[in-house]
């Protein structure tokens, strides 16, 4: 029989900071159907703000859903202990 040992952490989760978010819209205007034109990807609210804009004055449209897609991580909420390592576990057999 293989036995585990496991050591339970508390964990929060946070905006990654080594990754920009992501922002987006889409055009959701239309009587049957939405538009579903998109501004794509961007690195800054602005520029999609922009694009909204300009789609505004091209179609009349305006509606449209906003996207901000951020990156998450899991950071432990205390000290680990010196000798756990992320993502390792000690495996003992009797």
């Amino acid at each position: 029989m293989t036995r585990a040992v496991y050591r339970f952490v508390k964990y929060t989760t946070r905006q990654d900071p080594t990754v920009e978010p992501e922002y987006s819209a889409e055009c959701v205007a239309g009587d049957e159907q939405p538009c579903g034109a998109s501004s794509g990807r961007h690195a800054h609210p602005s520029n999609v703000e922009d694009w909204m804009e300009a789609h505004l004055k091209e179609t009349r449209h305006r509606h449209y859903r906003r996207r901000i897609d951020d990156f998450a991580e899991f950071v432990p909420t205390d000290e680990l202990p010196p000798d756990l390592e992320p993502a390792k576990v000690n495996r003992a057999t009797p």
